[in-house]
């Protein structure tokens, strides 16, 4: 019994298995328009991100320091009008990944209850409860987070990144060669939670 429990308990699958992604990623073809405009407000999003630091350097620099009241006002309307589209591609974004992730799930579930009516009383029998409603209900709901925010956050990271990077190198690129030299520690860190968050994440479920 303990040698069972033990072997349940075995963490399985890689961290991130890309293969089990693009399986995942086919659930969304039902719903592209949906998947685009989520996708096009996250890259905007990022974008606006990028630029607003940028315009507040300049407004400091040029305008506040100089007393330039004339531009420094048509600077401060740009950067309304920066947090205005920034403030309705997040409702877009919002609205659109949390839709998107529920009908997902509603579908996936559709197709689970389908697939578990089809096995014997047996099974059913034999095997554990909890481990059902983790399939059907905590599993699923990981999913719908993947699609509702997970997914999306990743690709605006990685724009955010690319594009601050860029305009350190712009700005500056001595001083944005000593900032990206930590870059392989927080790489190697990062590696490393990874693992131990998927191992604590498998033993919580495996309990449930």
């Amino acid at each position: 019994m303990s040698e069972q429990k033990d072997k349940n308990k075995k963490i399985t699958g890689k961290v991130f298995d890309l293969q089990l992604f693009v399986r995942l990623l086919s659930y969304a073809k039902k719903y592209r328009k949906h998947f685009f405009v989520a996708a096009l407000s996250v890259v905007l999003l990022a974008l606006f991100a990028a630029v607003r630091p940028v315009l507040l350097q300049q407004i400091i620099d040029d305008y506040i320091t100089n007393k330039n009241a004339k531009q420094l006002l048509v600077f401060i309307i740009l950067m309304l009008v920066v947090l205005l589209f920034e403030v309705v591609f997040q409702f877009l974004f919002i609205y659109f990944a949390n839709w998107l992730g529920q009908n997902i799930v509603k579908d996936m579930r559709i197709q689970l209850f389908q697939h578990l009516s089809y096995f014997k009383m047996q099974y059913f029998n034999n095997s554990s409860v909890g481990k059902l409603v983790t399939r059907v209900v905590s599993d699923i709901e990981t999913i719908a987070s993947i699609f509702g925010q997970g997914l999306f956050m990743i690709i605006s990271d990685l724009l955010k990144m690319m594009v601050i990077a860029a305009v350190m190198l712009w700005m500056n690129w001595q001083l944005a060669l000593i900032v990206f030299a930590i870059l392989p520690i927080l790489i190697f860190a990062t590696k490393i939670f990874q693992k131990a968050m998927k191992s604590a994440f498998q033993e919580v479920r495996t309990e449930v």
